[in-house]
């Protein structure tokens, strides 16, 4: 009989391609881990991994291992769900990831959850949108709260299901002392031209989602910044803002929470919105949906007033 949890090792080893990475996030000694995945070897009757001095790589049985190893522990993973389902039990372990600008706002929530139930156990974490299904794929990650800057409804990758929350606007952040701050109507593609030509353009780095967004707008427009600064996180880009170092494109509840910014609004309307992400075969786990449960409170628009659908 193969052990689940030499199976999960496996799992996590063609994920994370190296030893030291998965014992890494395991909490292992890369020697334990590997005693581990040799002892799975040894269960399975075959090589599973390839070793040399500088590297270890899967075989062909070992990466045939590793995807039934996927399926055994969605199934497994289903099995448990229903069980605590039928006991109502809210204890374990529940990995939550967050886009940066949101944390703060789920924090006071995840926090009260943990104190309400002594067997819970809650990890909270900052992921970007991009890596965050990989994470709950790989199940490094239970709950995701993730962003999308599309009108096109966000497309979940195979064994994930979708909680949509809600949108908010996406303005043109400026700084308050800025001319464009004492007209607040809307901008269009000429004022946006306008506004653009002589400032610095603040942006996240290419391959995140609002970067994609923000150029096609700037493309639809032909508009063209002067200078284009790149920074991680959207609060990074609005704390610029404040000190007058340049224009973003932010969400309206970060424009409006940073001092010295004003939100301009933009014709016609970006949007952002704002979904969860959880794996099907968690659904019925009562400690996965009353988390999922603390950030729909968290995001309340008629709460927080700055998400709305």
């Amino acid at each position: 009989m193969l052990d689940l949890r030499r199976l999960t090792l496996l799992q996590r080893f063609a994920a994370l391609g190296s030893i030291n990475a998965t014992a890494a996030e395991v909490g292992y000694s890369p020697s334990a881990v590997s005693q581990q995945l040799a002892t799975l070897e040894r269960e399975a009757g075959i090589a599973l991994i390839e070793r040399t001095a500088q590297s270890a790589n899967l075989t062909d049985a070992g990466r045939e291992l590793a995807e039934q190893a996927t399926v055994i522990l969605s199934a497994v993973e289903t099995a448990e769900s229903r069980m605590r389902a039928r006991a109502g039990t809210i204890s374990g372990r529940v990995d939550v990831s967050c886009i940066p600008g949101l944390a703060t706002g789920l924090a006071p929530h995840l926090a009260a959850l943990q104190r309400e139930y002594a067997e819970l156990t809650i990890v909270a974490h900052e992921t970007e949108t991009a890596r965050a299904a990989a994470a709950l794929l790989d199940r490094s990650s239970d709950v995701a709260v993730i962003d999308d800057w599309t009108e096109a409804p966000v497309a979940a990758a195979s064994g994930l299901t979708v909680h949509r929350l809600g949108r908010e606007q996406v303005v043109l952040a400026v700084p308050a002392g800025h001319e464009a701050a004492a007209r607040p109507g809307p901008v269009g593609s000429a004022r946006l031209r306008e506004i653009v030509a002589d400032e610095t353009w603040l942006c996240a780095p290419p391959g995140q989602l609002s970067r994609a967004a923000g150029d096609e707008r700037l493309d639809e427009a032909d508009a063209h910044p002067s200078h284009r600064w790149e920074f991680e996180g959207l609060n990074v880009l609005a704390r610029l803002v404040g000190t007058g170092s340049g224009v973003a494109l932010l969400p309206e509840s970060i424009a409006e929470e940073e001092p010295g910014v004003v939100g301009l609004p933009l014709r016609p309307r970006m949007y952002r919105y704002v979904h969860i992400l959880t794996r099907s075969t968690t659904q019925q786990d009562p400690a996965i949906a009353r988390c999922v449960s603390a950030v729909r409170d968290a995001l309340d628009p008629r709460a927080r007033g700055r998400v709305s659908s």
